[in-house]
């Protein structure tokens, strides 16, 4: 898979993401959490593509989560951005060839944002309590995120191995 075939699936699943995020993440809320796709959808792109994975991409799509929501602008995009970086770059380093260290990778990237988020909730005064921020809104959403995150990634992983193999990057054995 060349690169111009590479990017375009980026940018069809970023399309697919910001319709399930606006369509489909509503309708599915259990209780007060929603999965946020476009975390996932940033996240997965950023591990199954460490060397390529730059700031535009997690910047525009945190600035439509942050337009499409109800919290402060520029939050999502912040986080997108610092931790697509941070998962590009452990996942660069603690690469070991299997399917452990990417969703370990994601895992404490989501629930990290998710808390971060969280917290910046409460500080702004949009959040109640730190138990409202925290256990009703943060965990339940990043338990959310990671079960997305598993199904992007073994999909991504699939779509994305002939371009990683061609560029000489390692692809994780998904058998």
């Amino acid at each position: 898979m060349g690169p111009e075939r590479s990017n375009a699936v980026v940018a069809v699943g970023a399309v697919v993401a910001v319709l399930l995020q606006i369509v489909v993440a509503p309708n599915i809320a259990l209780f007060s959490a929603q999965p946020n796709f476009l975390l996932a959808y940033v996240l997965v792109v950023a591990i199954v593509r460490p060397n390529e994975a730059g700031p535009v991409l997690p910047f525009v799509l945190g600035l439509v989560y942050d337009l499409t929501g109800s919290g402060p602008v520029g939050a999502m995009a912040f986080l997108f951005v610092l931790f697509s970086f941070v998962a590009s770059r452990a996942f660069a380093i603690l690469d070991n060839d299997t399917l452990f260290m990417p969703l370990t990778i994601f895992a404490v990237s989501v629930l990290s944002v998710e808390m971060l988020y969280g917290g910046l909730l409460m500080a702004t005064g949009l959040s109640a309590s730190a138990l409202d921020a925290f256990l009703y809104r943060a965990l339940p959403c990043g338990l959310y995120d990671c079960i997305v995150g598993l199904v992007l990634y073994l999909i991504m992983a699939r779509l994305m191995v002939g371009g990683s193999q061609d560029r000489g990057l390692r692809t994780p054995r998904l058998r």
